[in-house]
């Protein structure tokens, strides 16, 4: 048995469903986007608008018994909330969109605009029957702005994406960037538990522990669909055993 460890900084905030990109409406051009082929690690900026979108594809090659985890990073310093910048990506599993600013709803009819955004891709994990596999991921950057809006792409690699039993493990989370990793059961364990505490008192976090299955669930209005739960505001402790049926 195995399961997702997250944690998503998402506090009290009411999440804002993310807009898919609309191709073809408002006059733009049905000719294809030509495909850029781009490496991870690097940052990549440019400009889109109604006439103009990017498409980017990255290729790696997954091996057998090998969890392959990749995250995107965004980022626009535009606040123009009627023509967000729209980014669409596409990977075996499933498809993930968001727009820049996004937009959180808190108490109180507040909004909170974000520029950066970061998403945890779902992970892809081969059979020994399937070999090494070439794994491609397409990023599309697109806007229904008239005029130019810059962005900023980056695209890299997990290295620390599965948690090991009895080490602490650091990391940052925010509303826009929620984090998830992966812990597998050792062969003689049967039950854990998982502690997550941060050093600065929030309104309200949120720990979810999940199967491991595609989408997952990292984002404030949709973190309770699957297995369990628990809100923080400094600390919080899970007892997961290895017979739970969440995460089988």
């Amino acid at each position: 048995m195995s399961g997702f460890a997250l944690l998503c900084g998402l506090p009290w905030l009411l999440g804002v469903l993310p807009q898919a990109l609309q191709a073809g409406a408002g006059g733009r051009s049905s000719r294809p986007t030509p495909t850029k082929e781009a490496d991870f690690d690097r940052v990549y900026a440019g400009t889109v608008n109604i006439n103009r979108e990017e498409l980017y594809s990255f290729n790696y090659t997954s091996k057998p018994g090998q969890v392959d985890a990749v995250r995107v990073y965004v980022k626009s310093d535009s606040e123009d909330l009627q023509y967000p910048i729209l980014f669409v990506v596409r990977q075996q599993k499933g498809v993930l969109s968001w727009q820049v600013p996004l937009i959180f709803r808190g108490l109180y009819q507040r909004t909170y605009n974000y520029q950066e955004v970061s998403r945890t891709l779902c992970p892809s994990e081969p059979t020994p029957e399937m070999g090494p596999s070439e794994q491609i991921i397409f990023v599309d950057v697109a806007s229904m702005a008239l005029f130019d809006i810059e962005y900023e792409l980056l695209v890299t690699r997990l290295k620390n994406f599965q948690l090991t039993t009895d080490k602490a493990f650091n990391f940052t989370a925010s509303p826009s960037q929620p984090q998830y990793f992966l812990y597998k059961f050792p062969p003689d364990v049967d039950s854990v538990i998982i502690k997550v505490v941060s050093e600065t008192v929030y309104p309200c976090s949120v720990v979810s522990v999940q199967d491991i299955v595609c989408p997952v669930y990292d984002l404030d209005h949709n973190v309770e669909f699957n297995g369990v739960y628990q809100s923080m505001t400094k600390q919080a402790a899970i007892t997961l055993p290895l017979a739970r049926n969440c995460c089988q």
